[in-house]
């Protein structure tokens, strides 16, 4: 029995996370670097709401400002080390709204089933999955143990910075312990679930290209042939 996959593919995703990778470090002006965040954005809005469209949006416009005016007042040491820092998130910012849209939108068997189709090895993407599930996890710990210092009032907080070192080992201690578990529980349920080098993975859900996938993909063409043509007019 054959379930109705997500869309667009994953391995249309991971195209355009490609694409975006190499467009954010080609433009030169910026009415096309910000165009091509627009666009990206406004994926955004589609798949998760105005709320958090206008909150990247603000985000974005926040670190552009910080940049432009760190240049512009001249601080010392700031004015000379974080523009270049500032810059560089800026330019990494929409390809992490892409890459995050890839993990919210692609369930993880659809995923790891289009990295079998297009022959990436079985060595790098299932200890990226493992990767992909184990981060939110520990992160989620992470707030558990905060949680449980902070009632103690063992968390950090101005008044412990003096005993830094003690506070980081409440930290760090239950982290440990929880991390060991953690990864016995993922190394348990990745059997459960035939995660294998050697073998070729099946997926519940028929994945394969439509005319939907296309269709996307060429408008995809057309948004980066007029943000290139955009660029190449306000070069």
């Amino acid at each position: 029995m054959n379930f109705k996959a997500s869309k667009p593919d994953a391995r249309i995703l991971i195209l355009q996370i490609v694409a975006a990778s190499i467009l954010s470090f080609y433009f030169k002006s910026q009415l096309a670097t910000f165009c091509f965040f627009l666009v990206i954005d406004f994926l955004i809005f589609f798949w998760y709401g105005a709320k958090v469209f206008f909150q990247r949006l603000v985000a974005y416009a926040c670190l552009n400002a910080l940049t432009w005016g760190l240049l512009i007042v001249e601080i010392p040491v700031l004015s000379v080390v974080l523009p270049s820092f500032l810059m560089m998130i800026v330019r990494v910012f929409p390809i992490y709204l892409l890459l995050k849209l890839l993990m919210d939108k692609t369930p993880m068997d659809e995923l790891l089933y289009s990295l079998d189709a297009i022959h990436i090895p079985k060595s790098l993407s299932i200890p990226l999955m493992v990767v992909y599930r184990y981060v939110p996890t520990i992160l989620q710990e992470f707030c558990y143990v905060n949680e449980s210092l902070k009632m103690r009032g063992l968390n950090l907080s101005v008044r412990n910075l003096k005993h830094l070192i003690p506070t980081i080992e409440n930290y760090m201690v239950p982290l440990l312990f929880r991390s060991e578990k953690l990864s016995e529980e993922l190394s348990a349920a990745s059997l459960c679930k035939g995660l294998s080098v050697e073998r070729n993975r099946s997926c519940c859900t028929e994945v394969k290209l439509t005319l939907a996938d296309f269709l996307y993909l060429l408008g995809m063409a057309v948004v980066i042939c007029g943000l290139l043509y955009l660029d190449f007019l306000n070069f």
